[in-house]
């Protein structure tokens, strides 16, 4: 439970945003009582409509997930994805950078934390040396993300110039703050809930990138195609670093908190899911979960189950160096994919339902292959595929 200190190391929130943020800090919000979420509540409807000044911003980012007249799925509710979306939304046309720097604001929250809790207690919890250790690692593999083939560019160079921007350290620090609340008081939920926001960011950057070499495929231009894949290979290099990190969690302590979480499993997010349909194509055997999801049913009908996939793009090029590029890519996710059916065969007992209702293990081993995917149709990309996805 709770052997951290919790008092914010920053600023604080402008006006009534830092009680709001303290109310749901204390205790996780599972433990928030009906007169406080409903106050929540109040305060969401008051600042939805004009919520531009700082302060309204800001609570109206805090309170979404409380909303009573929107109907917000309850994985939504829980990552505070809107948070996200908010912060990449001046981004859209060039988001790698900016998604970098969500990621690595994440995860130095992430390592914060767990470096308090190894501060309060030195050695009392034998897990968190190499917890903190496969964090690091982590951050310095968004470090090494070329942003930018002239120079290059990379993740560190932008961490760096951020330091400098005070508009966007506070956009960073806000960000943090409004995204760091766990349903529980288990200390360790917070590695839990931060590795779903680290994938959340790569699922979309990996779908972004792909998009981009398919649009520079359809061009003729396959230097711009092959720097693409690339980086969508780092994402995947990302995605399996940030679960490496995860695995220093013991089924026990994920059992601890994994009722409060309720629907916190990729299975509802639509950027997992629109990363696989960017990279492989529509898959015909998520059809039935997709019909049984109501913000997930929209995939089943095109544009999306035409979707035109890296995959076919790359297979149409005939090229031998886009093949082995995107042959990395599957290789990387391949290794992931079977990774995250291990943790499930591991960390649920087989009586118990994955989050989201699904079978748990026997769902995730279903998709571990891909060969069931459509290539889908050439042609112009759906716009909503360059865009971060929430409901």
């Amino acid at each position: 439970m709770h052997g951290t200190p919790t008092e914010p190391t920053g600023p604080s929130l402008p006006g009534d945003a830092e009680n709001i943020a303290r109310l749901q800090s204390t205790r996780g919000r599972a433990a928030l009582t009906e007169s406080e979420r409903d106050r929540l509540a109040g305060s969401y409807e008051a600042v939805a409509v004009d919520g531009h000044a700082t302060e309204a911003e800001t609570i109206r980012l805090l309170t979404r997930p409380f909303s009573r007249s929107e109907r917000i799925p309850e994985y939504y509710r829980y990552t505070s994805l809107h948070v996200y979306d908010w912060f990449l939304a001046p981004y859209g046309e060039d988001p790698v950078a900016a998604v970098t720097l969500a990621m690595r604001a994440t995860l130095a929250d992430l390592a914060a934390w767990e470096q308090a809790r190894e501060d309060v207690r030195p050695g009392a919890l034998p897990y968190l040396p190499e917890r903190l250790a496969r964090l690091h690692a982590v951050i310095g593999q968004v470090d090494d993300v070329v942003i930018n083939p002239v120079g290059p560019v990379r993740g560190a160079d932008v961490a760096h110039g951020a330091g400098t921007d005070a508009a966007l350290r506070w956009r960073l620090y806000v960000l943090t703050r409004c995204t760091a609340f766990t349903q529980s008081d288990d200390d360790n939920e917070h590695i839990f809930l931060r590795s779903v926001h680290a994938c959340e960011l790569a699922f979309y950057l990996s779908r972004w990138t792909a998009c981009r070499a398919i649009v520079a495929m359809n061009s003729g231009d396959r230097e711009e195609a092959q720097f693409r894949i690339g980086q969508v290979a780092a994402c995947s290099e990302l995605i399996k670093g940030i679960f490496h990190a995860l695995r220093t969690l013991s089924p026990e302590q994920f059992m601890n908190f994994r009722e409060a979480t309720g629907a916190a499993s990729a299975v509802q997010s639509l950027n997992f899911h629109l990363m696989e349909l960017a990279l492989f194509g529509y898959d015909p055997r998520k059809s039935e979960v997709f019909e049984r999801i109501d913000h997930l049913r929209m995939l089943n009908d095109p544009p999306y189950r035409a979707h035109w996939s890296l995959r076919g793009a790359v297979l149409a090029s005939d090229s031998p160096e886009l093949s082995a590029a995107f042959a990395t890519v599957e290789r990387s996710l391949m290794t992931w994919r079977g990774r995250h059916y291990g943790f499930g065969r591991l960390y649920l007992p087989r009586q118990l339902k994955g989050s989201g209702g699904t079978e748990g293990a026997g769902y995730l081993k279903r998709f571990v292959d891909k060969d069931s995917c459509l290539p889908g149709t050439p042609g112009p990309l759906n716009e909503a595929m360059f865009r971060f996805a929430l409901r």
